[in-house]
Parts: C-alpha cells; structure tokens; sequence
C-alpha cells in the first residue's frame, strides 16, 4: 500500500559564493588565483608549452619556499616600525605663530597724556579724521601758546615743546620778505605765516641743517639762535609763560634738545607736513578754504640746498 506521506526529497545544493558577494578572504584568494592562471598562460605563450611547464613548476617551487607576507603580518610590522614616532600631522605641519591683530587705524589724533590746547588738539584731530598728512610725519605749532607738537605718521604724539615765533602778530608773511636784509625788516613785517606747509630738509648758510617751510619767504625751522644776547632767547623758551616768546623775524626758533632729537632725525632727512594755526583769521580761512576750492595751498618749496645767507639770525 503506497504511503500517504510524499517522497523525502533532496536538500537544496549547497550556494556557491560569488567574488561579488564573498568575503574579504575569499576575494583576496580569488585573486591571488586570477592572477597566477593568467600568469601561467602568459609564460606559455611566450616561451611555448615545453619550457613554459618548466618555467611554472619552478616559480610555484620558489613560490612555496618564501612564501608572501600575509595582510596582517605585513600591518604588524608596520606598526611595529612606526611605534613611538610622533603622528604623522606632527612631523609634517609646522607650527604657524598666531599674530596679534593691528590695531585698528586711528580717528582721531593720540596725545597720550599731554594736554594740548583746545586749538592744538581741534587741528590735529582735523589731520587724523581727513589723512590730510598722508603717511608724512606731522607737525602742529599753536602760535597763541608757543607749542609745537611732533606726530608720527598715524597721529600719535611723539613730543611737544616750547618754540619761539615772530615778534609781529599776524597769519600772512610779507610778500618778498625773503630777499629783504634783515636790517631793513619792519617790526610789523616779522610774522609767522600760518597755513599748511609741506617742509622740506635744507641747510643754513653755515651749513648747519634747517626745516624749510617756506623758501621764498625765508620761513624756516631752526635751532634756537643766540647771537643777540639782548633778545635773551634761550631764556625766553625756558619761561614758562607764552606772552615773551615772541622774538624772531619770523622763523620758528626751537630748543636745541629738542631740535636735535625730534626734527632734524625725520624732518631733517624727509619731507613732513606742518600746520601753524592762525591768530588772527579764523581755522576756516586757512585751512578750508582756497583760490581754487580745493585743498589748502601749499608753499613754496626750496629748490636746492641753499639758503638766505641771513636765515641764522631769523
């Protein structure tokens, strides 16, 4: 009687894995295989059937006595080699030295702990706000007080002084004052211009250096002269009053000091700008204001070294 239950069938046949889907071992030994077949026919057609057999049983041979370093042999050594080495970013990146930021550029002019005038301070803010200056160093000479204040390029007060300035009053030099004999100046003639000046290095007739403000004017910048004892003008920077330094023919008579540390060593050797502010007209007039509408005008400029052969005693 046939049975009721069906025949036992055969299991599935086992799956052969593909390359595709195998594993690493397996792919990796699926091209170590590859690689040699195509080998073997290379070998073969080149040097033909009898000496390519020959050929294949000794690399198989060699093959077998040395064999090839397995992945993991060959990652241990590597690690063993590299054990104690600093990382590799270490060796490679060199260290790059962060630099503080620049100080953002000013807007207004530095004085530091000085504590000019309210007209000396109003001018040189007016420098600094316009970068009138450029990148010139600057000078600014408040006529009322007999002060003189030297700036850095950017606007930071490096020093201030007393100076000495024309005996007249007034904000305009007399024209063709330059080639008058200083015996022949008027008391009213010995101004010191105001307005803005681009100074220029020069020498006096004893070849001692000055700062041109104004060639033709013979409006210049000097150490402070000695050679009237009457006029008493080393005194009269040493008083700490305004009322009495107001003595030469015009120039600008500066302390020796004073001369020798802060204007010859930048003003002396490359131009600046100079702003000698009015007395009698207003800041307007001078410095906002011009023939052309433009920016102020500038004086006059020397056109060699030389100078008025009386110069020393202005």
């Amino acid at each position: 009687m046939p049975s009721s239950y069906p025949e036992p069938q055969a299991p599935w046949p086992p799956r052969t894995r593909s390359p595709a889907n195998a594993g690493p071992a397996v792919v990796e030994g699926f091209r170590e295989r590859l690689v040699r077949r195509l080998r073997d026919l290379l070998i073969m057609g080149v040097v033909g059937p009898a000496l390519g057999v020959c050929a294949i049983m000794a690399i198989h041979v060699a093959t077998a006595r040395h064999p090839a370093p397995s992945t993991a042999a060959v990652d241990a050594g590597k690690r063993t080699a590299t054990a104690g080495l600093p990382p590799l970013a270490t060796v490679l990146v060199p260290t790059i030295p962060v630099l503080p930021p620049e100080p953002p550029p000013l807007t207004v002019a530095d004085f530091g702990a000085v504590k000019p005038t309210l007209a000396a301070r109003q001018m040189a803010d007016w420098v600094v706000a316009r970068h009138d200056n450029g990148k010139l160093p600057f000078m600014v000479l408040d006529k009322r007080d007999a002060r003189l204040y030297v700036f850095q390029p950017n606007g930071e007060l490096v020093e201030d002084a007393p100076v000495l300035l024309g005996a007249a009053r007034g904000d305009d030099s007399f024209p063709g004052i330059g080639n008058v004999p200083i015996s022949k100046v008027k008391a009213s003639q010995r101004t010191t211009a105001a307005g803005r000046f681009l100074t220029q290095p020069g020498l006096d007739i004893d070849r001692s250096d000055v700062v041109w403000l104004d060639y033709d004017a013979a409006l210049a910048m000097h150490r402070v002269i000695n050679k009237v004892r009457a006029e008493r003008r080393p005194e009269r920077l040493a008083s700490p009053s305004p009322d009495d330094n107001r003595i030469s023919f015009g120039c600008i008579n500066i302390p020796v000091d004073f001369f020798d540390r802060r204007i010859s060593p930048v003003f002396g050797k490359q131009r600046g700008v100079a702003y000698v502010l009015p007395e009698v007209k207003t800041f307007a007039q001078v410095f906002e204001q011009s023939p052309g509408g433009g920016s102020p005008m500038m004086a006059t400029l020397a056109p060699d070294a030389s100078a008025p052969v009386d110069i020393g005693n202005r």
